[in-house]
């Protein structure tokens, strides 16, 4: 059965004493929920935000209130895992994070192009806006 653990000497413990593992090591994909992608999303769109910016961003994306402290959980574990930083109550996207939001990102745009890779942004905003017309 192959290794499913990192090898100590290939992934040193990091001053927080976390153990971070790369993405593609062991061929994995990133492990995000929509929240923590939302999350990082509009730290990649927006620079630096506080708590509440980022959940002012998700709000006007799901077009429904979200609360700073319901997405707690996802900002803990975007910064645990080394994908965003926290420095006096702002949030920033770290090199890890984007590489992350990258990879799942154009995963999604995937999915919804039913893997016949016609979409891109334009195409995709494209769409979204008519179906948001015609009430589809």
């Amino acid at each position: 059965m192959p290794r499913t653990s990192p090898e100590p000497a290939t992934n040193p413990v990091p001053e927080s004493g976390a153990r971070v593992v790369a993405f593609g090591a062991y061929a994995a994909a990133p492990d995000l929920t929509v929240l923590e992608f939302c999350v990082g999303m509009a730290l990649a769109r927006k620079g630096p935000l506080t708590a509440r910016g980022i959940a002012a961003e998700i709000s006007a994306w799901f077009d429904h209130p979200v609360r700073a402290r319901s997405l707690s959980a996802q900002l803990d574990a975007i910064v645990r895992r080394g994908w965003a930083r926290l420095e006096a109550g702002t949030y920033t996207i770290a090199d890890a994070g984007s590489e992350a939001l990258s990879g799942f990102y154009c995963a999604l745009v995937r999915l919804l192009d039913g893997g016949r890779r016609l979409l891109d942004l334009g195409v995709f905003m494209s769409l979204i806006k008519e179906f948001e017309r015609s009430g589809s």
